[in-house]
């Protein structure tokens, strides 16, 4: 009996002492690192905003090989998130809370269901013409157990630090590396001349759902007019984009065959006339569903060159997927015209 009552004074005692301590330790704790990086605050914000290139330079699977990342329904911009799951790193998911393209991302963080921590980076400007970088990290510790922070802050700061340190090393040589080939989230852009061309289009304002089968009907519908006309093809099918929008999932357009002669209109398809011009060009191998990024890139080259927006963007399908089972072989020519009046379709 005599031990328990001591133990029991002696657990009071700690109580009581933790309740001492975390009357004058914080409740809230902020971690940041930085670097210099020698390339555009576009190239670099581009890699931060897009969750999905977090796995090229991040430092956790150097830490925990077994980490998995689920990325959510929206991957760049508010409101996109990503989960993990690892033997080492436990459960979370971070989501972003605010984008300010291209100087600041805030995101939140939930470790195991526990929210109250927040991630930020930011970028401003640094010597020499390179950018600085921060990564910084914040959690709110209620009192008292921030009383266990007099033990555990020196090396959890040092872990924060660690980690700052190494992901902003790999993103630094990612985006320099980017910076010093000229390509944007790994793609080449290349200033072209085009040279003009005819086409017979059909035109549409079509749901982003509805788009492999306005593409499948308008072609058939096209190949009737050439045939009927006795025209000769000229090139690959294209699909030209005069808007895009994201908010209501549409996209002003026209499926396009380019051809010799002059064609006329027939129902639903009408001959187009592009003339030549100063476009932008992106060699793209892949499967379609990766498109996307090639047109993000193409947008980090406008932005990082002080370009305004194409007037038009044409997308060439130069391979036959039905010739060619290899996705990765999959060519497509993606320009975007930078002169010319064609932002109305006209």
């Amino acid at each position: 009996m005599k031990i328990l009552k001591t133990l029991g004074f002696l657990i009071l005692g700690l109580i009581a002492l933790a309740l001492i301590i975390g009357a004058f330790q914080p409740t809230h704790y902020e971690y940041e690192s930085s670097v210099d990086i020698n390339a555009s605050k576009d190239i670099i914000f581009s890699k931060i905003n897009d969750l999905k290139t977090w796995e090229d330079w991040g430092p956790w699977k150097e830490e925990d090989p077994t980490i998995q990342m689920t990325f959510g329904e929206k991957t760049e911009g508010l409101g996109a998130s990503y989960s993990w799951d690892g033997e080492t790193s436990g459960k979370g998911k971070v989501t972003v809370t605010e984008s300010t393209p291209p100087i600041w991302q805030k995101s939140a963080i939930e470790f195991d269901g526990h929210g109250g921590n927040n991630g930020w980076f930011k970028l401003e400007d640094g010597e020499n013409g390179a950018t600085k970088s921060y990564w910084g990290f914040s959690m709110d510790v209620p009192y008292p157990m921030n009383a266990m922070m007099l033990f555990t802050g020196g090396s959890m700061e040092r872990q924060m630090h660690q980690m700052f340190d190494s992901g902003l090393a790999n993103l630094k040589e990612v985006c320099e590396k980017e910076a010093a080939e000229k390509t944007y989230r790994g793609f080449a852009v290349k200033p072209v001349e085009f040279t003009g061309q005819t086409y017979l289009v059909v035109k549409g304002t079509v749901k982003f759902d509805d788009m492999q089968s306005f593409y499948a009907n308008s072609y058939g519908d096209i190949g009737s007019a050439i045939g009927d006309q006795k025209l000769e093809t000229a090139g690959q099918p294209c699909g030209i984009y005069y808007k895009w929008d994201e908010e209501n999932k549409t996209t002003d357009m026209a499926a396009a065959i380019p051809v010799r002669g002059t064609p006329t209109a027939a129902g639903s398809v009408e001959p187009l006339e592009i003339p030549k011009g100063k476009c932008l060009l992106i060699d793209y191998y892949g499967n379609y569903d990766g498109l996307g990024e090639a047109h993000y890139a193409m947008d980090d080259y406008l932005k990082a060159n002080g370009l305004e927006p194409a007037k038009l963007v044409m997308e060439e399908y130069i391979t036959d997927p039905g010739n060619e089972p290899d996705p990765t072989k999959w060519l497509t020519k993606i320009y975007y015209f930078l002169e010319g009046p064609l932002a109305s379709g006209e």
